[in-house]
């Protein structure tokens, strides 16, 4: 079932990609072919076929490791961080970090490496533009749990200076990886491996926020690493 889902999904986008190029190709002839149509339809049939494929895949991931997981440890001895890089998340509710430091969150570790700001996403084909400007978040994020976990923008948000909340951008982030990019959108993490991404959200201005990374372990935890 995850195949014929993968399929689905994998269709969605080369249809999207083509209805961008030529709306014509992907529309019947009777149909008033446009970009925007076919963003709305392609992109939501992807992002839908590739939401379900993902919940099969981690069902069954699952139930294989079921097993597994009740002799084998959570961290092996092989994933000790030193103390010196990395802030441990479980003795406070919140625990702040800053850029270039490694921090522990729940099945993960962190380090944010970079930070932008740009006011559209892009190429001439397809782009998003910021009603204020987009704050883009480079990272490093490894993960330590013997098993593969799925990132979400719901593991992240900002707050500025004045604790106002704000979420991950699905807009800019699905602009970034149509035209190249590569951010943390549903990506599956795999044991002991190190990737990179970006994290976009829409603030009003440049200046100085703090990124809060959730722990899946204890959802009352969290860690706000200071952008600046």
């Amino acid at each position: 079932m995850e195949t014929l889902f993968a399929f689905l999904s994998l269709a969605s986008f080369v249809l999207l990609v083509l209805g961008l190029i030529k709306p014509s190709l992907v529309f019947p002839k009777n149909w008033k072919a446009s970009r925007g149509k076919a963003v709305l339809i392609y992109l939501g049939l992807f992002i839908l076929f590739a939401l379900i494929g993902a919940n099969l895949s981690s069902d069954s991931l699952s139930k294989e490791n079921q097993a597994s997981t009740e002799e084998t440890p959570s961290k092996s001895q092989d994933n000790t961080v030193s103390s010196d890089t990395t802030i441990s998340a479980v003795e406070e509710n919140e625990v702040e970090s800053s850029i270039g430091k490694e921090i522990e969150v729940g099945y993960f570790i962190y380090k944010v490496t970079n930070v932008r700001f740009k006011k559209t996403i892009g190429d001439d084909i397809y782009s998003e533009t910021a009603d204020g400007v987009y704050m883009l978040v480079d990272l490093t994020i490894k993960n330590i749990s013997n098993e593969t976990r799925m990132l979400d923008g719901s593991d992240f948000f900002l707050t500025g200076v004045d604790d106002v909340k704000y979420e991950y951008s699905t807009d800019g982030s699905t602009a970034l990886e149509l035209t190249g990019g590569k951010t943390i959108f549903l990506k599956q993490c795999q044991p002991n491996i190190t990737t990179k991404g970006t994290l976009i959200f829409e603030v009003p201005e440049q200046g100085n926020y703090y990124i809060h990374l959730v722990d899946k372990i204890f959802g009352d935890k969290t860690v706000k690493i200071l952008l600046k």
